[in-house]
């Protein structure tokens, strides 16, 4: 499978969240509530995760779940989903990587789409924002891939500060149910969210030098 047609197959799982996720939310107004409290989970789970440790796919509960139920071969076969060995058919470690792809976008839907769902809330046209900002995040996304993974290796805190925005935005989203009447401007959402990314990047360069003259010392 190419990474066009890995990016088509990320599309389209948003675009089946996205309507689902819209239908959904003018039939059931508490399922924002509901997005605000996984942001929230997602954001504080971000915060304390640990930059360095290392994905173990052995952990994953799909992968084993696909072990367990379905017969695998790990023996590299030149790309292939299925084999038979002995006339018995037998999945590849193709399938397995196509599965977790998928399961990937599907867990990166659920937690782009309530963020966008928190910000153009009143919007008259909110339906073709969402759809299209998630269609340019996901072809935007692979290409600023590299530069991302530099950018969160070179600024040691950006982790946290992303994780500060999930969890201003998933609050925003809980706050009705606290004040019926307070609403939070977009203008102040995106001023929240610059200070937030560009504080943890200024922070993480202070922390570094702070280390650099700490180690120049010993």
């Amino acid at each position: 499978m190419t990474a066009d047609q890995l990016t088509l197959m990320a599309i389209l799982f948003r675009v089946i969240f996205i309507t689902v996720g819209v239908a959904l939310v003018e039939k059931f107004d508490w399922l924002l509530y509901v997005f605000g409290g996984f942001l929230v989970y997602t954001g504080v789970k971000i915060f304390a995760a640990d930059q360095e440790d290392e994905f173990d796919p052995g952990s994953n509960p799909v992968y084993r779940f696909i072990n367990k139920v379905f017969p695998i071969h790990h023996k590299d076969v030149s790309g292939k989903f299925m084999i038979r060995i002995h006339g018995k058919p037998y999945f590849t470690n193709m399938f397995v990587v196509i599965i977790m792809l998928a399961t990937t976008d599907i867990v990166f839907a659920l937690d782009s789409i309530p963020a966008v769902f928190a910000i153009v809330t009143d919007s008259p046209n909110k339906e073709l924002i969402i759809y299209t900002s998630n269609i340019f995040a996901v072809l935007g996304l692979r290409s600023l891939y590299f530069l991302l993974k530099g950018a969160v290796n070179k600024f040691e805190y950006l982790q946290q500060g992303i994780a500060i925005v999930l969890i201003f935005i998933g609050l925003k989203m809980l706050l009705p149910l606290v004040f019926k009447n307070v609403h939070v401007p977009v203008t102040i959402s995106l001023m929240v969210i610059v200070i937030c990314l560009a504080g943890s990047i200024i922070y993480s360069i202070q922390a570094a030098k702070r280390k650099k003259n700490e180690n120049d010392l010993f």
